[in-house]
């Protein structure tokens, strides 16, 4: 599991005039809560912050708030951008208990769709009908990603969320009711367009040749 670090400092001053002094000065304006303790209201270096933000793990890992010689077990809630300029606003982050269990989004990665009898042999095409899934576990057991294996499917058949293997001490969220493990997270669809047509075309074809020999 990859090991976030967020270094951060503590926020004098508050209120818009405030963050906006700090976004001039190429910092963000974070807060955060939760863990029995008030909110806490921080600074992070906006360079640095973006390029963490850009790796897919991290909005779903336990990371480390440094703040001085202070580290917080936490995880990122919320995420505010700029409406049009690549710019980062505001973080909000969730401190993390070690005996208190959290919900998080966590994403799908999908394997073996390359030798899966449906698109191998039959030429269908794999569909992603669900990219991540609500998990609940303690922070220490929390998955950067569920991997999903589709290295069986076959043309026309799916992989239920019911089906889905979770991590030791991960389960579904409790939002998850009994119907929704039949939703699919992953299928494979029978070609479509013209390469599908072409197909039908050229075995039309053959049979008409053999009809006429």
């Amino acid at each position: 599991m990859a090991n976030f670090i967020v270094e951060a400092e503590v926020r004098t001053g508050s209120g818009t005039a405030a963050s906006r002094r700090a976004r001039r000065d190429g910092q963000v304006p974070v807060v955060v809560y939760g863990g029995g303790e008030d909110e806490q209201y921080l600074l992070v270096d906006h360079n640095k912050i973006t390029h963490q933000l850009e790796v897919e793990a991290f909005h779903s890992a336990l990371v480390q708030l440094k703040v001085g010689d202070d580290l917080q077990r936490a995880v990122l809630r919320d995420v505010q951008m700029h409406p049009f300029k690549s710019q980062v606003m505001h973080l909000d982050f969730q401190r993390v208990s070690r005996k208190d269990k959290i919900t998080m989004t966590v994403p799908f990665h999908f394997v073996g769709e390359d030798v899966a009898p449906g698109v191998k042999v039959d030429n269908g095409i794999m569909s992603h009908n669900m990219v991540s899934v609500d998990v609940s576990c303690l922070g220490i057991d929390l998955p950067e990603y569920i991997e999903v294996d589709c290295s069986n499917l076959g043309k026309g058949e799916s992989i239920h969320l019911g089906q889905i293997t979770l991590p030791e001490g991960v389960e579904l969220s409790a939002s998850y009711q009994e119907q929704d493990m039949e939703l699919p997270v992953a299928s494979v669809l029978a070609p479509k367009g013209p390469s599908a047509s072409t197909e039908d075309e050229d075995s039309a074809e053959v049979e008409e040749e053999a009809a006429e020999e």
